[in-house]
């Protein structure tokens, strides 16, 4: 904590300042360096009036257990295109679908149970009588840095994986279509969907190895990719997520001496970069207890650089599942009174993903640059009807997870705006919470 400590004391701080502080250090989970900013964050917190708790938390240490679970659907697609050269194409689909489906239930599952490392959730209620509830949320641990590979060629990575969504999706339909295509040609008979014999025949055998060929190539690319992809070095985390903490830090001196309507929680997660290990487990834990009617989460993450602030609207492809459209509207409303530049993004790769998936009433808030997207990825939203306004623009931070995200490249200015439209947030949804209950009391 010395290191913390050494400057100024814990009171008073500006956002850039804490920033300054909680950044001076890394924070990889498990590491003294996350321990240390545990101790900083409560304290500070307790030091504003807020009642604090430490929760334990658990998380995958190891990074190649995730780099398996991360691997596993692409290699496994890979055997699928190859078995459908014996296999009848409409019991490959099927297969797919049900292999697919599968994991997506039993993964989750199985890292939570692979979960055996500690660290520490910091929470910090602001009026614990309130009735109504705001989770502001976000991470204070930080990640290993990419390696060179991972960061020379992470935009290329982001422009081409679209298309190979969008081809392997293309597959399926050719299985489809090629199924019905031979019992069109030799009659229905349920047997020869388990029989081995050559389907990809002719024409289609061209189909075939293009797909081979290039899924091959492409996965062995993304399997390097993934395997080499840290280093043994930890980022600062500045604005990943020290920006975040830092914001929800100045929100409480703000509201320090005023009586809100609201409870206001300030969760500060752990292990978000080892795999949201932090926010998973405290929304399992407190499920019972959430009112999902009288429970408002914001989550902040990534807000000191980025020349835009991003709302994410929901996450999925094929199971959507939406953010809360009041809360989007309030950062919305925010933004366009104070003249922010406000896009829109879809994803689940932030700690308000857990929430969004029980069907809490959600909303997350970053910043970032924008870069075009490739037509791919324009199809596949259309094709998904993803609800964005923009189809053709993606979010981008070539600074995250890097040594590049250090304190001396937070910009106060952004850093102060995103505290301005937190602080104006809270604010607003405390006098509709005010609203009703007054309407509530007038029936």
């Amino acid at each position: 904590m010395q290191e913390y400590r050494n400057r100024d004391g814990f009171n008073n701080l500006s956002t850039m300042s804490f920033v300054k502080k909680i950044a001076s250090r890394t924070r990889y989970a498990g590491t003294e360096g996350e321990r240390d900013a545990c101790d900083l964050i409560s304290e500070e917190f307790e030091n504003l009036g807020c009642e604090v708790k430490k929760e334990e938390t658990e998380y995958i240490k190891s990074e190649y257990s995730l780099t398996i679970f991360s691997l596993i659907p692409n290699w496994l697609f890979l055997v699928f295109i190859v078995a459908s050269w014996l296999v009848h194409p409409l019991t490959v689909v099927l297969l797919i679908v049900v292999c697919f489906v599968s994991m997506s239930k039993i993964f989750p599952k199985l890292e939570m149970r692979l979960a055996k490392d500690k660290s520490i959730n910091v929470i910090a209620t602001m009026n614990p009588e309130g009735k109504n509830r705001l989770i502001l949320c976000g991470h204070y641990d930080s990640a290993r840095v990419f390696s060179n590979f991972a960061q020379k060629y992470q935009k290329i990575f982001e422009n081409v994986r679209p298309f190979f969504l969008l081809a392997a999706y293309f597959y399926l339909v050719v299985l489809f279509v090629r199924g019905i295509y031979i019992f069109a040609i030799e009659g229905f008979d349920f047997v020869s969907l388990l029989e081995l014999s050559p389907r990809m025949t002719g024409v289609w055998s061209v189909v075939w190895w293009t797909y081979v060929v290039v899924f091959a190539l492409g996965i062995l690319f993304l399997t390097y990719g993934v395997i080499t992809l840290w280093t043994d070095k930890f980022s600062y985390g500045a604005d990943d997520n020290a920006s975040g903490i830092a914001v929800m830090m100045e929100t409480a001196k703000r509201f320090q001496n005023r009586k809100l309507n609201l409870r206001v929680d300030l969760v500060c997660f752990a292990a978000e970069e080892k795999g949201l290990f932090g926010s998973k487990e405290w929304v399992k834990k407190h499920l019972k207890e959430l009112d999902r009617d009288q429970t408002y989460v914001l989550n902040i993450d990534c807000v000191g650089r980025g020349e835009k602030f991003f709302v994410y609207k929901g996450l999925g492809a094929i199971f959507k599942k939406y953010s809360d459209p009041m809360l989007c509207g309030i950062i919305d409303d925010i933004c366009s009174e104070l003249k922010f530049p406000l896009e829109e993004a879809w994803g689940g790769e932030s700690d308000h993903a857990e929430f969004v998936e029980k069907r809490f009433r959600t909303c997350a808030v970053s910043r970032y640059n924008t870069a075009k997207t490739s037509i791919a990825n324009v199809i596949l939203r259309r094709m998904f009807g993803i609800p964005l306004k923009k189809k053709n623009i993606i979010r981008f931070q070539d600074w995250v997870h890097t040594e590049n995200d250090t304190i001396d490249n937070i910009d106060e200015r952004k850093l102060e705006e995103s505290a301005k439209i937190v602080v104006c947030f809270v604010e607003k949804l405390d006098k509709m919470v005010e609203l009703n209950k007054t309407l509530s009391l007038g029936r």
